[in-house]
């Protein structure tokens, strides 16, 4: 029989305060608790990882999100776990992408690393610390929006060791799904996440979608 319940052992909310004011504890007996936990543990058997180091809390809300922290840990919303198995599958695989893929560690490294803005693009401006302080952020956005792509990337290939047969078109219809819940991320500088149609473009193309049987 898999294993599943360790999954439910929550860790404590390390992620910002808005989203800590709106986590809670899921029950395991819960059907949602369920659902999500097996997508988590098959997704990490896919990616090679040990699924047993791997928790997760609720989050309150109708949108369709997931998020990753530190220490294998994440957040799954309650309008995700009220979506179609595929899109569940889907969307899990792009946060254990982000966990085995490291981005968390690297996103914290590059925020706090001096003139690490400067440094990325391959430029020196010695005493440039106003500078830095003004083009950090931005650049930690774009390469944040960068690691949305890999993650869609490593997702796909996570998916294909789930077992999907179309991965890259499971990826595309969750992120339509999240889309049409959420709303289009917005765009710009300042965005964290690239566009839609940006994360879609990236995945083409898709695979040949099977004719119905006569």
């Amino acid at each position: 029989m898999r294993r599943v319940w360790p999954l439910a052992l929550l860790l404590m909310v390390t992620g910002c305060a808005t989203v800590a004011e709106r986590a809670y504890y899921p029950n395991p007996a819960d059907p949602e608790t369920r659902v999500l936990a097996e997508a988590l543990w098959r997704a990490a058997k896919a990616a090679s990882d040990d699924p047993g180091e791997y928790s997760f809390a609720m989050i309150r809300t109708r949108k369709v999100s997931a998020y990753t922290v530190e220490d294998a840990t994440f957040y799954f919303t309650q309008g995700l776990a009220r979506q179609p198995a595929k899109i569940i599958d889907a969307l899990v695989a792009h946060e254990v992408a982000h966990e085995v893929l490291g981005h968390i560690g690297e996103r914290r490294a590059l925020s706090l690393s001096p003139g690490a803005g400067f440094t990325v693009l391959g430029i020196a401006i010695p005493g440039a610390g106003l500078l830095d302080f003004v083009a950090n952020p931005l650049i930690v956005r774009a390469f944040t929006r960068d690691q949305e792509i890999a993650a869609d990337l490593k997702a796909v290939q996570i998916l294909r060791d789930m077992g999907y047969e179309s991965p890259r078109r499971a990826m595309a219809e969750a992120l339509r799904a999240a889309a049409k819940v959420n709303g289009p991320p917005r765009g710009g500088w300042l965005a964290a996440k690239p566009t839609l149609e940006d994360r879609l473009s990236r995945l083409e193309p898709l695979e040949a979608e099977k004719q119905a049987a006569q």
